[in-house]
């Protein structure tokens, strides 16, 4: 409650001023009537809904007046809401402006940073049947029934029904709370009451924004306060970050940007402020708070506002943004939401287009107009033409929806042949040049973009520059060839100058691989007779570094094997060969002469496709199941789509059987192959097809793999090729099948958690659809809670049934259990639930509780149970089970019946 003077002393002359405005009344009651409803407009329009921001507002003038920040704090007192505040007391002129309308001592042009002009605000106080203001220089009060009563007596013929409530002032005693220098006030209605603190709260972070000189409010208790970071503007509630924003400010304006999470979070629909809140909306992507004339219920701009002027400080606010989210704050030509949003938003990119904010990529400041501007240009492209082309701009601002808006702006859009043209004449070592291909092939997507580049600059290697790259030649590496030599006939490219991007503009390089790639060289494989010249020169390109792996087709080329034929070389195998070790007796590959291995070394052999280890097919993109692989139309089978890629071992079907631990071990330490025991075609083909101890890999379990044990034999294979064992699901419905007929292996001990885990694995792979149930065979022994099998299951379809369900029948669906895993696994087993196999009905002895008393509160944590709706207590529970025309009843802790009821018993015994 506030403190009370003990004398109400007329400090500020109310009793002057109401017989001032008493004697008017009398003179005119026609102005009684103008002065009623002029109050009444002004709540009821005007200032409808703005109650606690003209308070805030009026808080912030007493603020700036006193040159201290500003607090403000209400709380509702019952039906009486209270809002106290610090800074300048009130005064002979505030009470003088207060009894009065459309009259304010505070003069805005003259109190820079003054928020009230025109007098009106507290009348939105009007809606309270009294109103108190405190200060520490005195008190009033207004009083809507002592106002009727003083014109009923003075005026005895007017009708005091309708009588301003704010225009008769009288003192009062009361004081402002300690700290505070004025306190506010108004009884309502406890409704009306909670729901102005309710808006106070929601309007804070926005009004310490928009009033600079409050710089805390308290809302009952909840402290929103504002702190500046830099040029970041921060409200905090109770002391943790609220909202962030970016705020650049002229004189007469601020721009403000939401900032989450180091991003700038453009708005969309905001109403301008000057400096709180008027009717007039925005669609700007920032906040506007500004110093513009309102009209008198400060809800619309006053005629002579010069709008356009606002549009100050925007560029400053765009300059402040990070270049990669510039694009969020650059308004496009858009549809606006009137005159004053259109008119601002023309003025804002008028602005933008002449301010110095977008960054070139030299690291210089130029407006848009002044700018040139590449879509996607990358940081590669930028460092190399940074200094070549100095309007360019920053990649952070070339992103393709940043540069549309900065040629909207006025910007010059460069394309790729605009480039290339300004290009022309720069005078470059062939290294800058190979340094701006790699930079250009980030931006080159299509043929199209490669057809822009057709005039680009190439250095050649006799000195001179090329214009483009159709009709050059990269030749590499023939030096280290006997024979062919080099073509001395075609136009080269100055080596240092090579980029894969001028092969795509045109460029051929010719080097050991593409020579060996070149159709021209298949076409000679076709025709000639004798292989052994080709196979020559072959194996002579493979010999030199870097070379790659060639073409498969090539693997048909003839070479000495050690039994004096003649053999195509991707059926020889290198000589101490680790594969021939692992593969069938009557496996069809030979082995390749030694001379052969002592003339052209075992890597050259190798590329050409002689084997060492296990070859590899690649192809980039496959297109049907061609590639020669063992049971490969089964596994396309299983896409929906070809493939993206293929990668994949060849010959794994011959492979000796007993060889597999060896086998996989070689697999595994080959780099080539290694990677391909993760997926793809290997990883299936081998799960399903390789064997140790006749059981595939996908039906065995690691050795430290404990969550299958028991339901799985453990085997020990090398890290790279753990993932071709059980995982922890089925493959496929023929995996399922394993699953299922592995569990209900009698001679088998699985522990009643491994058979959960097991249950819900499947049941798993049925929900995604993977497997479907109708393809899986239904068992005849299903694994039970006891960790025996039987041919009766009971699914468990909830945590209760345990209890009662016989262990040697219950089967669980996963731990814990619940009614839609065990009808999934229920459908998988042809089995019945526990619920649809029986009828549970509690014993009627129990007596309704409330889920929040001390007891029962106890028994359901007691029970790891949430509080229910309905709960009933027992002394002991017990739960009488029908099936058919027998029944059975059991003694049970707690039991949910199917309304959600909750029975407890008092006994935990």
């Amino acid at each position: 409650m506030p403190q009370r003077r003990p004398d109400p002393a007329d400090r500020f002359g109310t009793a002057e001023l109401r017989e001032a405005t008493l004697s008017g009344w009398a003179a005119s009651p026609t102005r009684l009537a103008e002065d009623a409803a002029a109050e009444a407009e002004l709540l009821e329009i005007g200032y409808r809904d703005r109650l606690f921001t003209e308070l805030c507002a009026n808080a912030a003038d007493a603020a700036n007046a006193a040159g201290s920040a500003g607090t403000v704090a209400i709380h509702a007192d019952g039906a009486t809401v209270r809002v106290a505040n610090t800074g300048a007391p009130l005064t002979a002129d505030g009470v003088r402006s207060l009894t009065a309308l459309r009259v304010s001592p505070k003069r805005a042009d003259v109190d820079h940073g003054t928020v009230g002009r025109f007098g009106m605000g507290f009348r939105a106080t009007s809606a309270a049947a009294r109103v108190v203001i405190a200060s520490r220089s005195g008190s009033i009060e207004f009083d809507a029934a002592r106002s009727r009563d003083a014109v009923a007596e003075r005026l005895p013929g007017v009708d005091a029904s309708a009588v301003p409530s704010q225009r008769l002032a009288w003192p009062s005693a009361a004081v402002p709370p300690p700290g505070f220098d004025t306190e506010v006030s108004l009884d309502l209605d406890a409704e009306r009451a909670d729901a102005l603190v309710a808006d106070a709260a929601a309007q804070a972070p926005d009004l310490l924004l928009e009033l600079e000189s409050l710089e805390r409010i308290d809302v009952d208790g909840r402290v929103f306060a504002r702190h500046s970071d830099g040029d970041q503007v921060i409200v905090t509630l109770d002391g943790v970050e609220h909202r962030r924003w970016l705020q650049a400010r002229s004189p007469d304006t601020r721009w403000l940007v939401p900032v989450q999470d180091h991003r700038v979070r453009p708005l969309d629909r905001d109403a301008l402020r000057s400096p709180t809140a008027t009717g007039i909306e925005t669609t700007l992507p920032a906040r506007l708070i500004a110093h513009l004339p309102l009209t008198p219920d400060r809800r619309d701009l006053h005629p002579s506002a010069d709008v356009a002027a606002a549009a100050a400080g925007y560029a400053d606010l765009v300059a402040l943004v990070p270049d990669e989210q510039k694009h969020l704050v650059i308004p496009p030509p858009a549809f606006t939401a009137g005159r004053v949003d259109a008119v601002l938003r023309e003025a804002i990119r008028e602005r933008l287009a002449d301010a110095r904010w977008v960054r070139s990529a030299a690291g210089a400041w130029r407006a848009p107009t002044r700018a040139w501007v590449f879509s996607g240009l990358t940081d590669r492209l930028a460092a190399a033409l940074g200094d070549i082309l100095e309007p360019l701009a920053h990649p952070d601002v070339s992103d393709r929806g940043t540069a549309v808006l900065l040629v909207g702006l006025g910007a010059r859009e460069l394309g790729l042949a605009d480039v290339a043209e300004l290009l022309a004449g720069v005078d470059k070592p062939p290294t800058w040049w190979a340094e701006l291909y790699a930079a250009l092939a980030d931006v080159v997507v299509d043929g199209r973009d490669a057809e822009e580049l057709g005039a680009l600059p190439v250095p050649r290697g006799d000195g001179r520059m090329h214009v483009g790259a159709r009709g050059l030649f990269m030749i590499d590496g023939l030096d280290a060839v006997a024979d062919p030599p080099s073509p001395t006939w075609v136009p080269t490219l100055a080596p240092s100058a090579y980029d894969p991007l001028l092969e795509r503009l045109g460029l051929r390089r010719i080097s050991p691989s593409e020579v060996l790639d070149h159709p021209g060289l298949l076409g000679e494989l076709d025709v000639a007779d004798d292989h052994r010249e080709l196979a020559d020169t072959v194996l002579r390109l493979l010999a030199l570094p870097d070379a790659g792996p060639a073409p498969g087709a090539l693997g048909v080329l003839e070479l000495r094997g050690a039994d004096g034929d003649d053999w195509p070389a991707d059926e020889l195998l290198l000589p101490d060969s680790p594969l021939a070790a692992v593969l069938v007796d009557d496996s069809p590959f030979g082995t390749v002469a030694d001379q052969v291995v002592d003339r052209y070394g075992r890597d050259a052999l190798r590329l050409l496709g002689v084997g060492w280890g296990f070859s590899v097919v690649h192809d980039p993109e496959p297109v049907a199941p061609d590639h020669d692989l063992p049971d490969e139309d089964l596994w396309w089978d299983e896409h929906e789509v070809p493939p993206d890629q293929l990668s994949a071992v060849r010959d794994l079907d011959l492979v000796d059987p007993d060889a597999w631990p060896n086998a996989l071990e070689l697999l595994a330490a080959d780099d080539a192959t290694a990677p391909l025991l993760a997926h793809g075609y290997t990883r299936w083909w081998l799960r399903r097809f390789a064997e140790i101890d006749g059981s595939p890999l996908r039906r065995l379990r690691a050795v430290d793999d404990e969550a299958l044990r028991g339901l799985f034999d453990p085997v020990e294979v090398p890290d790279a090729a753990v993932g071709l064992l059980a995982g922890h699901e089925p493959d496929d419905a023929d995996d399922v099948h394993a699953w299922l007929t592995t569990l209900a292996d009698e001679e088998r001990d699985i522990a009643a958690g491994v058979a959960a885990r097991a249950h819900a694995a499947l049941i798993a792979v049925v929900a995604t659809g993977r497997v479907v149930v109708a393809d899986v065979p239904q068992p005849e022994r299903v694994r039970t809670i006891s960790g025996g099998v039987t041919t009766d299951p009971i699914v468990v379809d909830a945590p209760w049934w345990t209890t009662v369900v016989p262990a040697d029948r219950a089967v669980l669906p996963g731990l814990p259990p619940t009614p839609r895993a065990a009808a999934q696994l229920a459908e998988l087993l042809d089995a019945t639930t526990a619920s649809d196999r029986y009828d549970a009905l509690p014993d009627p002895d129990g007596r309704p509780a409330d889920p929040d008393a001390a007891e029962s509160v106890a028994l359901l944590a007691a029970a790891g149970l949430e509080a229910p709706r309905e709960l009933r207590l027992h002394d002991d529970l017990h739960v009488t089970l029908t099936d058919g025309a027998s029944s059975t009843r059991h003694r049970v802790p707690w039991w949910i019946t199917d309304d959600g009821t909750v029975h407890l018993s008092r006994d935990r015994r």
